[in-house]
């Protein structure tokens, strides 16, 4: 779950950034429950996305410099335990053959579907 805690953190950060009410480094690290240090490395996350972040003195916030738009999307799917041992099955067939110096060659696996 920490994947889907991340992205709702980006989200929100972004929601913030571009209301321009997130307050001082301080305040807005506090707001999103983490240290400076990690509020400066989702900043910098965001920015390898492209997104232009800027910080004010004079109004204490972070905006946007530019109108780049920033969507996070992402779903979750229940995978029934039928499903997960195939998905297992295969891993540990890959991981065996491997183990064995490739003895053991499967043709019939072209590619993984993870579901």
């Amino acid at each position: 779950m920490k994947l889907v805690e991340h992205f709702d953190r980006i989200k929100k950060m972004n929601r913030l950034i571009r209301l321009g009410s997130t307050g001082t480094p301080a305040e807005f690290a506090g707001f999103l429950g983490i240290s400076q240090s990690h509020l400066f490395r989702c900043l910098h996350e965001m920015k390898l996305y492209g997104m232009d972040i800027r910080y004010s003195r004079a109004i204490k916030t972070y905006y946007y410099g530019n109108d780049n738009e920033l969507t996070i999307n992402y779903s979750l799917k229940l995978i029934s335990g039928a499903k997960a041992k195939e998905i297992i099955g295969g891993m540990k067939l890959l991981t065996s053959s491997y183990r064995e110096g490739l003895k053991v060659k499967h043709k019939g696996i072209h590619k993984v579907i993870y579901y």
